[in-house]
């Protein structure tokens, strides 16, 4: 094994720490934050990219049998959850920017990243990239109207620029993948898992410092309202992740409805603030910023909970 490739090993292994360290490095050292900005857009599809290549395509193959499943995810990720949101919303006293960015928030695809969470994490691979995929195709046609109909924020996005712009960034992606599992073969692909790991969560830890660029000074500036985002994107995420479990467990396998609760929990607004970014309300940018605490801060304690959980269940 090459020291690279220890080296990656090791990150891998690390994931819990050094989410953490990453989401508070970028607050505490704003000029590393600076520095990584322009690595968000690497940083967001590195992740992306090693869980396709880490997919187990006979499991795929077994999701892609039974697609209402992962369709009615997609349609509760891009529809049910913004309505549910919205409802909840009306008998809080929240600040009306907060509330509409909370709705705006729900109504957005699934991170890219899912796939390379439920890795980490040990859930359904295959289903979170079902989800994910069409999901991240229907934001541009989805969102609009429903931030404006929900939250009342008029979001101006280029559809069809945009979806072509998703779409180019999903099958490039496929494609990089694709030329890695052929390079590496079957054999190599096992003994590369580690390494692989690693890069996922490299590419993690790059976006978390890069996307707290400015952060800082507002949190300083404006401490009560970085706070109070803070409560709103933990309760939000955690929420809708409970939610989507306890409704799907009844029905389905504890770690189907814990890959539903995570595709519904974390949601990929800075997708839409990188295509709005000069018409963007204010509190989006410190509020895509903030978000990212509970993704990168849950898995922490999801990690060590998931693995006693799922322990007598059979691999995904």
């Amino acid at each position: 094994m090459t020291p690279a490739a220890s080296a990656l090993g090791w990150i891998g292994r690390q994931s819990s720490p050094l989410f953490f360290v990453a989401v508070f490095a970028g607050v505490l050292l704003p000029p590393l934050a600076r520095l990584l900005q322009p690595l968000l857009l690497p940083a967001i599809l590195l992740p992306f990219v090693v869980a396709l290549v880490r997919l187990d395509l006979a499991a795929l193959g077994r999701q892609a049998r039974r697609p209402w499943l992962a369709l009615g995810l997609v349609l509760w990720s891009l529809v049910g959850c913004p309505f549910l949101v919205a409802l909840v919303l009306q008998s809080l006293p929240l600040d009306p920017d907060i509330a509409a960015l909370l709705v705006t928030t729900a109504a957005c695809a699934p991170l890219m990243a899912s796939g390379a969470l439920a890795l980490l994490l040990g859930l359904d691979v295959a289903l979170a990239l079902l989800v994910v995929v069409p999901a991240t195709a229907l934001v541009p046609f989805t969102v609009p109207p429903l931030a404006l109909g929900l939250a009342g924020i008029a979001i101006d996005l280029p559809a069809a620029a945009l979806a072509l712009r998703l779409a180019l960034m999903v099958l490039g992606s496929a494609a990089l993948a694709a030329l890695v599992r052929r390079w590496l073969g079957p054999e190599r692909l096992v003994t590369a898992r580690p390494g692989l790991d690693g890069l996922a969560v490299l590419g993690f830890v790059v976006f978390a410092v890069g996307v707290m660029d400015g952060f800082t000074m507002t949190a300083l500036a404006r401490p009560a309202l970085v706070g109070g985002i803070v409560v709103a994107v933990f309760a939000l995420n955690l929420g809708l992740q409970a939610i989507t479990v306890l409704a799907l467990l009844p029905f389905l396998p504890l770690r189907t409805a814990l890959t539903a609760g995570l595709v519904a929990g974390n949601n990929n607004l800075g997708l839409i603030l990188a295509a709005v970014i000069d018409t963007a309300p204010p509190a989006m940018l410190i509020f895509v910023a903030t978000a990212q605490f509970p993704i990168y801060l849950l898995p922490i304690v999801q990690r060590p909970l998931y693995r006693r959980w799922l322990a007598s269940e059979p691999p995904a």
